[in-house]
């Protein structure tokens, strides 16, 4: 019974990890990259943090359910078939939750830093500033300048908000990311190498027994 158990985690633990490899790697080539060729910032910047957001959730996802299943490969196993890849692979998969710690030693952060935020934080400031005094001399008007002043004065903060993306931010943010979705792949491709190879030892160890 246990043995059978223990084959349905490794068999779970194997098509999650290789999930999780395939998924990081497209992200990695194919999808995040395509997000430079939008034609404005703005609607780059959006459709990025969206996707990545959402991919970071299933990633997440992905690498607790083959680790946690290698682990409890391990953990079931009979004593003398507590096979040590089976913890290296758990290792491996949530090792890939690390990643955000490992990119930056290796690549460096972004050249997004804290002067690109300072620099948002004092346009906001400056449009709050800038819509209390517009409501202030609307207070002091006829009621028909007022809504006037207030139609013509949203296209203005829009703009504003338009204005406040910087396309090098955006493409310095994509490029980090796409980072650090290669070193989640070597991580998670090294596991699923690991896994296959000790799962096909498994195969020709219980062969060779009979």
């Amino acid at each position: 019974m246990a043995s059978k158990k223990v084959t349905v985690l490794k068999f779970v633990g194997t098509v999650s990890l290789g999930l999780l490899t395939g998924t990081s790697y497209t992200l990695s080539t194919l999808t995040i990259p395509s997000l430079l060729e939008l034609p404005s910032a703005s609607t780059a910047a959006k459709t990025f943090r969206s996707l990545a957001s959402t991919a970071t959730t299933h990633l997440t996802t992905l690498s607790g359910i083959s680790g946690s299943a290698f682990f409890l490969a391990f953990a079931l196993s009979p004593y003398g078939y507590r096979h040590p890849y089976l913890l290296y692979t758990s290792l491996f998969c949530f090792g890939t939750r690390l990643t955000d710690y490992v990119t930056p030693s290796i690549f460096g952060q972004p050249s997004s830093s804290s002067s690109t935020t300072q620099r948002r934080a004092a346009l906001a400031q400056a449009r709050r500033e800038k819509a209390t005094s517009r409501r202030m001399d609307a207070s002091y008007e006829v009621l028909g300048e007022s809504h006037s002043d207030e139609g013509t004065g949203s296209p203005s903060s829009e703009d504003g908000s338009e204005e406040e993306i910087n396309g090098e931010d955006v493409r310095s943010e994509v490029e980090f990311f796409v980072r650090n979705q290669l070193v989640q792949t070597t991580i998670s491709g090294l596991g699923l190498a690991m896994a296959v190879l000790g799962i096909w030892g498994d195969g020709a160890h219980q062969v060779a027994a009979y």
